[in-house]
């Protein structure tokens, strides 16, 4: 009766909820773009572990190396996520989670440059797209980033 007991108890327990960067899992793996000028954009996404997931980015056009990011999402000191980039040539900069939907994710840091804000949405298992929005000079500025899964072997 006692096992009984427990195993209902066990049952009737819920699972805890994932933690919030688990809930960026949509995120990992390989996705590529290529622009109408040539310019071929890979980033690749660890899968969530220890607690952060860590991602880099590079462009490549006319075969030279054009721009890389460094990247990684983990919690910051308030326990909210934080997307903080390194990308070639700037300084770091940390964007804390703003909202978090299933299979999309916006971040955002007003006191910096451009862009202000980064926004990742997975379309479908193969389509990623990433986002950065703000404004320079007062005027609204964005970019999209429509990924496609690499293929498999890359």
């Amino acid at each position: 009766m006692i096992g009984s007991i427990l195993a209902f108890a066990l049952q009737a327990t819920p699972a805890p909820p994932p933690s919030d960067i688990n809930r960026l899992a949509f995120l990992g793996g390989c996705w590529t773009l290529t622009r109408p000028n040539g310019t071929k954009i890979d980033e690749q996404w660890l899968a969530p572990a220890g607690g952060a997931m860590v991602g880099m980015s590079r462009s490549v056009r006319d075969g030279k190396l054009r721009e890389f990011e460094f990247m990684r999402i983990l919690a910051a000191a308030d326990g909210k996520l934080q997307f903080v980039a390194l990308p070639s040539g700037q300084a770091e900069a940390a964007f804390p989670v703003k909202d978090i939907a299933e299979n999309a994710v916006t971040f955002e840091n007003p006191q910096h440059d451009f862009p202000q804000r980064i926004l990742y949405r997975l379309v479908d298992k193969d389509t990623l797209v990433a986002r950065i929005e703000g404004s320079v000079g007062g005027q609204a500025r964005s970019a999209d980033f429509p990924y496609q899964r690499c293929p498999a072997g890359n």
